[in-house]
């Protein structure tokens, strides 16, 4: 038995907030780009990480590519990544 039993379950937490951060940063990049966003994968994308995103009501920030910078999306990833290293600190302290 681990001396430290919580040491696994943090890193699978990290590493599943690590995973949830990239796709929501596809979701950023997609949206960005408005051809990328009309289409069929690109819409299933945007439907599928609108439960991942955090609903803050920031109004998408018009770009020059026909799409929009998600804003709610890019805080999604900083507080993620943010929690994700949080978690890390924890595990090696603990």
């Amino acid at each position: 038995m681990s001396a430290r039993p919580l040491r696994p379950v943090i890193t699978v937490l990290m590493n599943l907030l690590v995973i949830v951060a990239v796709i929501d940063t596809a979701r950023i990049v997609v949206s960005f780009f408005g051809a990328l966003a009309a289409t069929a994968w690109g819409a299933a994308l945007i439907k599928v990480t609108a439960y991942t995103v955090f609903p803050l009501g920031a109004a998408a920030i018009k770009t020059p590519y026909g799409g929009g910078f998600d804003v709610d999306a890019a805080v999604t990833v900083v507080a993620l990544l943010m929690a994700e290293w949080l978690l890390s600190v924890a595990r090696n302290r603990g």
